[in-house]
């Protein structure tokens, strides 16, 4: 998975792993996560001297997404990393509710092909 992080701030190496970390045990849950994409900002006042984290998961269909306010980005991050954990977890009983329900969904799309002779698919010289 490609991690992008933008930040209004420089981050310490720590916090970077923390992202990477958190963030890579995620497709551990879901092994389709295409990218995340990190967002970090200062907060809009809202919390004193806090930070916003979100991130945006990229899977097949729908994104996820998830946004925290904290004090710590650290805490921000793990706060994120479990809502997207859920998330995952939703969207895949969905899916898998979604497989139950229309089993044959990947067949149907596959029309039974009735026995052809050469006689049907030949084109005769008129029809040139």
């Amino acid at each position: 998975m490609q991690i992008t992080i933008q930040q209004s701030s420089d981050l310490l190496d720590s916090t970077i792993e923390v992202i990477h970390e958190k963030l890579n045990k995620l497709e551990t849950y879901y092994d389709r996560i295409e990218r995340a994409d990190v967002y970090i900002k200062e907060d809009d006042g809202t919390a004193a001297n806090g930070y916003k984290v979100e991130v945006r998961l990229a899977i097949p269909g729908n994104d996820l997404f998830a946004e925290n306010s904290n004090q710590s980005i650290k805490k921000g991050i793990a706060d994120v990393a479990e809502a997207l954990r859920r998330q995952i977890k939703k969207h895949k009983e969905k899916e898998q509710d979604h497989q139950a329900v229309n089993p044959n969904t990947q067949q149907a799309a596959v029309m039974p092909v009735d026995d052809e002779t050469d006689e049907d698919i030949a084109v005769s010289e008129e029809q040139l």
